[in-house]
């Protein structure tokens, strides 16, 4: 499967407005201390039956957890550039940066100009210019919003990206791969066969998964550009929770021994030279990679519950990280190597929570519903969870500061989801 191709170039900033990068980072930094007021005029229309790009930078910074979006009743004209923003008019609105733009359409798809700009120091941050046909309009939008998001936060957006997950509708089970949003879904594989455990290899363009043959879990690597994949040797063993390595040239997973034990498994994918890393005689699963690729962290239940541990690649030094609640599972690490998100048990519910590598400052997130699997978007600020609402798995999106909780219109079963790495 390939994606739609969007050529994106750079706009020169205009001669009135000076570009800058770095300013508005260190004054909103200093003026706010939560969600930062931007603003997001219109850029007018694009292809029919999809949001305007206006609405879909709207939706993903207001979504963000970092960004509150002025509502446009109270804007005060709808400039398509930078030269054209009336500046003192703007202010007054709040805002402390803004992005316009204008949607050009073409022969062929869409232009869409974009400028982001500081109210603060009123000069120019950003300017892009999108080429696109209809069908990567709407990531275009997602590029926007992460323009204005990088430009204030210094951190690459991570809107324009994708999630994979398992929807499941009736007995069929599909593996979905879709924008950060839910928008646009695509199918990896389709069957009536269980499907579990998607994870990304570090440049995106395959993916680990869990399915059922002979009656007994089994991992493919799965090529997203022309569908071909092949089977992780398993010598007839059940596998299960694979793992990349940041480097992609390992794939950790758990592997189901005699008596039910289960251990953690280190394979070298060009060599398919197998190292087992843990020994415990218990269970062992559930590995993320630290970004280095110098640490583990999995789940065990080595003292009797289930909890967090951290150990080297090599299977040494293993140390327990979660000691708040007797049941910690689903570790994830974060990309900028901050946070580990993981399920806690926590009044009756698995919740949604975070700590710092060395297992404090935990936080709950959410627990609202029993939550699984979360997974870090690229730049380690946000997070994609599963849990339950109304009847129906649902996946969820929150920052890392426990704002701009939102759960994504899919319909379906959603269930396993894993945030790609770029």
């Amino acid at each position: 499967m390939q994606w739609p191709i969007r050529r994106i170039a750079l706009l020169m900033a205009l001669s009135a407005l000076p570009l800058s990068a770095s300013a508005l980072t260190v004054n909103i930094s200093k003026a706010v201390s939560s969600s930062a007021p931007v603003a997001v005029p219109s850029f007018g229309s694009g292809p029919a039956g999809q949001p305007d790009i206006a609405s879909i930078v709207r939706y993903d910074l207001q979504h963000s957890g970092y960004f509150s979006v002025i509502n446009p009743a109270l804007y005060p004209d709808d400039p398509h550039s930078a030269a054209a923003i009336n500046v003192a008019q703007w202010e007054k609105t709040g805002a402390l940066a803004m992005v316009v733009g204008k949607v050009h359409p073409t022969s062929s798809g869409y232009v869409v100009d974009a400028d982001a700009v500081s109210l603060i120091t009123h000069k120019m941050l950003a300017g892009r210019r999108y080429v696109s046909d209809a069908e990567g309009y709407h990531m275009v939008g997602q590029e926007v919003a992460d323009l204005l998001y990088q430009q204030i936060t210094g951190e690459p957006g991570p809107f324009a990206s994708h999630i994979a997950y398992v929807n499941q509708q009736g007995s069929h089970y599909d593996l979905d791969v879709a924008q950060s949003d839910g928008w646009n879904p695509h199918s990896i594989l389709r069957g009536k066969i269980p499907i579990i455990s998607p994870a990304w290899s570090p440049r995106g363009r395959q993916l680990a998964y869990v399915t059922y043959r002979h009656r007994h879990s089994v991992i493919y690597i799965q090529n997203l550009a022309n569908g071909q994949r092949h089977q992780v040797p398993d010598q007839g063993t059940a596998l299960s929770a694979p793992a990349f390595s940041p480097n992609g040239q390992y794939l950790a997973f758990a592997k189901v021994w005699e008596r039910g034990r289960t251990e953690l498994v280190r394979e070298n994918l060009q060599t398919g030279h197998e190292q087992v890393l843990t020994r415990s005689g218990t269970v062992n699963t559930s590995p993320s990679w630290s970004p280095g690729g110098h640490h583990l962290v999995f789940v065990s239940n080595r003292q009797g519950s289930a909890q967090v541990y951290q150990m080297r690649t090599n299977g040494s030094h293993i140390q327990r990280l979660s000691y708040s609640g007797g049941y910690n599972v689903s570790p994830s690490y974060a990309p900028d190597g901050r946070w580990i998100a993981f399920v806690h048990a926590y009044r009756g519910v698995l919740s949604l929570a975070e700590m710092r590598p060395d297992g404090s400052g935990v936080q709950v997130l959410y627990d609202g519903g029993n939550c699984e699997h979360p997974s870090f978007a690229r730049d380690g600020r946000m997070i994609v969870f599963a849990t339950h609402r109304g009847g129906q798995k649902v996946l969820g999106e929150v920052a890392i500061n426990g704002k701009g909780l939102h759960f994504l219109s899919i319909a379906g079963q959603t269930n396993e989801p894993a945030w790609a790495p770029r």
